[in-house]
């Protein structure tokens, strides 16, 4: 038996499923539908043969045929030694004769090749905090607490401002484009830039028309890419107040001794413990991405398509959770399918690496990788020991510890260069967790 090559990945085969075969296997499983048939007028059990066909003959014959093509598919697979993906498409081709013929459509798992990665250069990121990293970062806790006091002076920004606004899309308002008493915060980025900027320097009882630019990757998809004229009424402007750095406000912050030099150190200890991450996190993204584009590699659909699905799920449930109603969320295959093919790529590049490269993790490498998560915590050998007694755990820190190596090994085998990046550019960053 022959495999014909459709394409890259699918394949098709054709094969006979003997009408004998089947017509036995659907007499045999009439005769169990009989003994539980349910007909008025008879025991059950006793129904006419001929009233247990016309009920039951259809569903018989597809648990038969399906019976066979399963088997003959199964035997095929073995013979051809076929490493297949997701479930076959059967046509039947031929009901002439003894013999049904089937076509049976399917994809099979590609030969995955790792690409040379010696000429390859891969940014090495690194970062060094400053005095001003951990400056901005008390601005930001004062800010968080920041009490407003209404003013008759202009609006700027961290003044918390309450305005009525409607709005319009080539003339026309729409449901949803408007407000009464809606509070913000200028320079937060709650509201779009040109909305804020139109905002600043209007006092209470002010009005403007702004022009607002919609981005393209904007959520509402009536408004994507479009312009808007906002009329803008200011009802109210309270001007920012920050709080002193005293005791009594540092030990809200959950710094013990309240002094301002133990706050620092705790906020230096936190933001680099944030900077290593995203640090790792985005090394390891500029090795995974060099991996793909010296190995080029197709997919099967079958495999992309579950991967959108799992990403959709996961996108529905998170929606859910921030109040998103079931009939507000109108995700589509088209919104996931670049991303998961993606990830399916790189999923079978990562796992021909470390089998080409025959890389393991100790047990060792897996307490290191807890012990490290452990020092977000004030009693690190309780969270060890809690984190330590669930094995769906310890495999996550097992996969934390291979994608380090994995990390690792890609950038030994390619030229590295070193590059500083900024504490602002690396928090901006948008990285894979």
């Amino acid at each position: 038996m022959s495999v014909e090559v459709v394409s890259t990945l699918e394949r098709k085969v054709s094969f006979n499923v003997s009408k004998e075969v089947v017509n036995t296997k659907v007499a045999a499983e009439l005769k169990k539908y009989a003994k539980q048939a349910k007909v008025q007028g008879f025991r059950p059990g006793h129904a006419p043969k001929k009233m247990v066909e016309e009920m039951y003959g259809s569903r018989a014959f597809e648990d038969a045929i399906n019976e066979q093509l399963n088997k003959k598919f199964v035997e095929i697979l073995v013979e051809q030694k076929l490493d297949i993906v997701g479930y076959p498409k059967f046509d039947l081709t031929s009901s002439e004769g003894e013999e049904f013929v089937f076509d049976a459509t399917f994809e099979v798992m590609p030969e995955v090749k790792l690409g040379d990665l010696s000429a390859k250069e891969l940014a090495k990121p690194s970062c060094v905090l400053s005095d001003a990293d951990v400056d901005t970062t008390i601005d930001i806790l004062r800010k968080q607490r920041a009490t407003h006091s209404v003013s008759d002076e202009a609006a700027a920004n961290g003044d918390k401002v309450t305005v009525d606004f409607r709005h319009t899309v080539d003339g026309v308002e729409f449901e949803g484009g408007k407000a009464e008493a809606y509070p913000f915060v200028l320079g937060q980025g709650w509201m779009l830039p040109d909305f804020e900027t139109g905002v600043i320097g209007l006092k209470a009882g002010e009005a403007k028309e702004v022009s607002v630019s919609f981005p393209a990757e904007y959520h509402a998809e009536n408004l994507k890419g479009k312009t808007a004229v906002f009329t803008i009424t200011v009802k109210e402007v309270a001007k920012q107040t920050l709080p002193e750095l005293t005791a009594e406000f540092v030990k809200t912050l959950g710094v013990e001794d309240g002094t301002e030099e133990s706050l620092r150190k705790e906020i230096k200890e936190n933001l680099q413990r944030e900077v290593n991450r995203r640090v790792k996190l985005k090394a390891r993204d500029n090795a995974l991405q060099a991996l793909s584009e010296v190995s080029p590699l197709e997919v099967p659909g079958a495999l992309v398509h579950d991967e959108v699905h799992n990403m959709m799920k996961h996108a529905e449930e998170n929606m859910k959770k921030q109040g998103y109603k079931a009939d507000q969320i109108k995700l589509t295959h088209e919104m996931f399918e670049k991303d998961a093919k993606n990830m399916v790529v790189l999923r079978l590049l990562v796992q021909e690496f470390i089998k080409e490269n025959a890389l393991s993790v100790s047990d060792d490498e897996v307490k290191v990788v807890v012990e490290d998560m452990a020092e977000m915590y004030e009693d690190s050998g309780d969270y060890l020991g809690w984190y330590f007694q669930d094995e769906q755990r310890v495999n996550n820190a097992k996969a934390m510890a291979m994608e380090q190596k994995v990390t690792d090994g890609i950038f030994a085998k390619a030229q590295t260069k070193d590059v500083a990046i900024s504490y602002e550019e690396i928090m901006k960053m948008q990285v894979q967790y």
